[in-house]
Order: C-alpha cells, then sequence, then structure tokens
C-alpha cells in the first residue's frame, strides 16, 4: 500500500535519490528526482533479488540472465507481482558490459534456480567482484568453480560476499541433489498411497528431480498451472533442458475446482493433462503431486488415504516456533500423513564460504546476505561489515 512509505517508515528500504518511480515515492517524504543510475543487475529470480524492481523508475534499465526474463515473465503473468515497463536487456557467461566507465563480466553460478550470476566489476581503481548466491554442492557445480577461478584472477579489491549459511551452529540437514534424489527414490519405492511434496516453485532442478522420480517409480508427476506455466515457458530455452507438463507422458497438471480461470491457464485446463481433485483421489497410488504450501485447501477436496507420503524439500525452519511450520504440520497431523525432509540448499556451507573468500583473495571482504557478518573475521583478509546508507571506498 502506499508505493514506499511503509518501507521508509520501518527502515526497510534505503531512501536513495534519482533510484524509486514518482508512483512510489507519491506518499513518502523523499522528493522524486530524475534517474541518478545507469542500470540495476539481477543476480537471478529469487523474489529477495527482484521484488522491488517494481519500485525502480522505469526509465532506468534491468540487466539479467536470458532464461532469467523468461522466468520473470512467466511470473508475472501467472501472479500478482508487477515488475515494471524497463527496458529489459539479457545476458549469458562470456558477455562484457559496459556502463559508462566501467564493465561488468557476468559468469554463471550454482543455485536453487536456473540463470544464476556472480559478477565481477571492472573499475578504474580495481576489481569488485559480487557472489550472487551459490552453492557447490549442486549438479552444476563446475559453473560456481568458472565463478571462484574468474573472480581470483582478476584480484579484486574487494569482494561482496553472501553468507547465508554462516552460523554459529547450523541446524539444518544438508544434502546434494543427488542426495535428495536417492533418499526421496527410497520413500517413493515403499510407498503404497498418495505421494505429495512442496517445494519452492522456481526451483527446477527439484523438478526436474521429481519428474526423474516419477519415471523411475512408473509414476506420473503432478503440478499445477502455475509450475506447468514456467516449464513450458523454458522448454524451447536453449540455456536449460526441462520437461514439457503439455508433452511428456509421465506429467499431468493439477487444475483447482475455481469460480473463473485466468487466460494464461485455459491452454493447461483444456488439455488432455488436466485432472482434478476426483482423479488424484482415485489414483492416489499412482501420482507424485506437487502441492504449494499456499494450496494446502486443495487437501480438503483430494482426501488423502491416512499414511500417505509428505516430502517437504524445501528449507526446513530457522528456529522452533515458525508459525508457517506449525501451520503445515497442522495440516498433516489433521489428515495423518508422514511427513519426510529431503532438501539441497542454495548456498554454499559456512566452511565453503570461508574457503571462496580465501581462495579469491580480496583485499577487503564485504560480508551480505547473513545475520552473523561479524563470524567473516576468521577469514584471512580484511572484513567491512557494511552499515546501512553508509558509502565506501576501497
Amino acid at each position: 500500500r502506499f508505493g514506499l512509505k511503509d518501507y521508509f517508515a520501518l527502515n526497510l528500504m534505503p531512501k536513495l535519490p534519482g533510484l524509486y518511480s514518482e508512483e512510489a515515492l507519491a506518499y513518502t517524504d523523499l522528493k522524486y528526482t530524475e534517474p541518478e543510475y545507469q542500470a540495476i543487475l539481477l543476480s537471478h529470480i529469487h523474489y529477495d533479488h527482484v521484488a522491488h524492481i517494481g519500485f525502480v523508475d522505469e526509465s532506468i534499465p534491468v540487466l539479467l540472465g536470458e532464461t532469467t526474463l523468461r522466468m520473470l515473465e512467466s511470473w508475472e503473468t501467472t501472479g500478482r507481482m508487477g515488475f515494471g515497463s524497463h527496458a529489459y536487456y539479457t545476458f549469458r557467461t562470456g558477455d562484457v558490459i559496459t556502463i559508462d566507465d566501467i564493465e561488468v563480466e557476468p559468469i554463471h553460478v550454482d543455485h536453487s534456480t536456473p540463470a544464476s550470476y556472480g559478477f565481477v566489476i571492472y573499475t578504474s581503481e580495481g576489481a569488485i567482484v559480487y557472489t550472487g548466491d551459490l552453492r557447490m554442492h549442486g549438479p552444476k557445480a563446475e559453473m560456481t568453480e568458472d565463478f571462484i577461478e574468474r573472480a581470483k584472477e582478476a584480484e579484486p579489491i574487494a569482494l561482496i560476499c553472501e553468507g547465508t549459511r554462516v552460523m554459529p551452529e547450523e541446524k539444518r540437514t544438508n544434502m546434494s541433489e543427488r542426495e535428495v534424489f536417492e533418499y526421496c527414490n527410497r520413500v517413493i519405492a515403499s510407498a503404497k498411497k498418495l505421494v505429495l511434496t512442496c517445494f519452492y516453485p522456481r526451483d527446477v532442478d527439484r523438478m526436474k528431480t521429481f519428474h526423474e522420480l516419477a519415471k523411475r517409480n512408473k509414476r506420473k508427476f503432478v503440478v499445477s498451472t502455475k509450475v506447468a506455466h514456467l516449464l513450458e515457458t523454458l522448454v524451447n530455452d536453449p540455456g536449460i533442458e526441462v520437461p514439457s507438463p503439455l508433452r511428456d507422458e509421465n506429467m499431468l497438471i493439477y487444475v483447482r475446482e475455481m469460480n473463473r480461470y485466468f487466460e494464461w491457464e485455459k491452454e493447461f485446463i483444456n488439455s488432455s493433462k488436466a485432472i482434478d481433485a476426483e482423479y488424484v483421489n482415485k489414483h492416489q497410488h499412482k501420482l507424485i503431486l506437487h502441492l504449494d504450501f499456499t494450496n494446502f485447501t486443495e487437501l480438503i477436496d483430494i482426501r488423502p488415504e491416512p499414511g500417505s507420503e509428505f516430502i517437504h524439500s524445501m528449507s526446513e525452519p530457522f528456529e522452533e516456533g515458525d508459525i508457517e511450520e506449525e501451520v503445515k504440520n497442522n495440516w498433516l497431523r489433521y489428515f495423518n500423513l508422514r511427513k519426510h525432509q529431503a532438501h539441497a540448499s542454495g548456498h554454499c556451507s559456512m566452511e565453503e564460504i570461508f574457503w571462496l573468500v580465501e581462495e579469491i583473495s580480496p583485499k577487503l571482504v564485504f560480508p551480505v546476505h547473513t545475520e552473523y557478518a561479524e563470524m567473516f573475521s576468521g577469514c584471512d583478509c580484511k572484513v567491512v561489515i557494511p552499515e546501512k546508507n553508509k558509502g565506501y571506498k576501497c
């Protein structure tokens, strides 16, 4: 509501003149001025990296990966997100982008969504490296290795480094994507009833994992119309290989019973792959159903048999008392579903992050995306803990 008013009131967004649109600033005390920024670089599609570009002045161009743009367009079509009518320019690894007197080299990294990038930014004072979000235990770990090698060659004066899993004690279980597959395969192979799973709807690696699990166990992988739209958007992308829900014999598309449907849904609703809750109820032992948390009410119509399997294939809560987790568990208890946890994080472990920092060997490291920036002091380089509304010179 009211554009950036609440964000500014709670100090959630910086008051940067020349960045935001006139509409976004309408109810704030920050006066609109002409844009002072040449471009915005997006590292990947996740909500915490892209959600607020809708507040940015639309005359400022947005630079992002080719696959990221496809996913962004699907998200806008199927959801309530509005990212603004920016000029979008895409890149891939190997490109060099010139913005005024600096050059930016995007380099792929492995993360829990496709088209994730880190950046090497060449300035007159030296190179600045930004990791984006990355991991070393995913199916494309070699991408992260490419990034680290290129960042090391740049001999950066500064490294802006993510630290999601840098913490005093990590209580959550960590697995590789292969280990997720193997664990889930054991669960599904012994299952006699419905198998449900919940994972982030833009985690394409996890979609491919469950698609393969369905094939392996002679079941059908059932996805929502939103997930189907995303996959169909990516089918013709030369940089990624995904199954087509409309054509793949191992997939079906779940259509919720609604009073009305959006125009984009009709292609899926009218296809031979469309199924409803009654179909799922009658074919429980033959299906793996991806059910997003926001759609758990579908369980009322599906009526899963007691003792059906539920695979929670996303991050465990950071702490006890997580409200969403409590609500989720209430649903599982009510329908007597057996819960399993299997997730491969999208982020490097603390040990891997510290190794990465020392391998790249910057003059300065700026920890971001972490609640424990002070723990980077164990790295063999100077650490600068960023402060709000403060600029830095290297």
